[in-house]
């Protein structure tokens, strides 16, 4: 299942106009991408939406689901009776796959701006979702991966990727992280509604 929310309905799917004209030179497609740049996934078509989705939501690139286990390394303090909350000052930068950002290659290749390989996310600071999140890592290098942080005063946590999405966390890529991309590793940020918190299992 997607990483995906719906919106208040105020974006509208784009229409391109009726005879469109891309022309043969190297600066028409970037003129016509230019002037009729998308920023949501919802102006997109359905079909072109989930493409977008299937190449950036990291719930589908990377096969996640409620089973996952995600890893994390923090003080110990913050571990409150076998409970963690999010963070509400993350500094990480995230890419919102529900938004859209022209991609610098779009003028090279002269992709259409109603076609999803036209745009990527777009990439902001995760405290400018104005809810809380954790960072986390996942797949089979994780542990591995957490190890750069491990401190006398830390501890190394595994949580279920269920138990925030029943409270209707998110999951987004952490652009941010130097594991990001890494070998049998994915660095994400899971949001964690203001007043809610997680189980964990303390494993090291």
């Amino acid at each position: 299942m997607g990483n995906f929310c719906s919106t208040s309905g105020v974006d509208r799917t784009y229409s391109p106009p009726a005879s469109p004209e891309y022309g043969t030179g190297s600066d028409s497609p970037s003129r016509f991408v230019g002037q009729y740049t998308l920023t949501s996934i919802h102006q997109l078509s359905s079909k072109e939406r989930e493409n977008f989705l299937n190449a950036h939501d990291p719930m589908r690139v990377y096969k996640l689901n409620s089973k996952t286990s995600v890893y994390r390394t923090m003080p110990r303090e913050y571990v409150q009776s076998g409970r963690v909350a999010g963070n509400p000052n993350s500094g990480a930068m995230i890419a919102l796959h529900e938004e859209l950002q022209e991609s610098p290659y779009a003028r090279h290749t002269g992709a259409r701006p109603d076609k999803a390989e036209a745009y990527r996310p777009r990439t902001a600071h995760a405290s400018s979702l104005n809810t809380p999140s954790l960072n986390v890592m996942a797949g089979r290098g994780a542990l591995g991966a957490l190890r750069i942080y491990a401190r006398s005063d830390h501890v190394t946590t595994e949580m279920k990727l269920g138990d925030f999405l029943s409270q209707g966390g998110k999951v987004y890529s952490d652009n941010s992280s130097t594991s990001a991309g890494g070998d049998r590793v994915e660095a994400l940020i899971v949001t964690l509604p203001e007043g809610s918190t997680v189980p964990v299992k303390i494993i090291d």
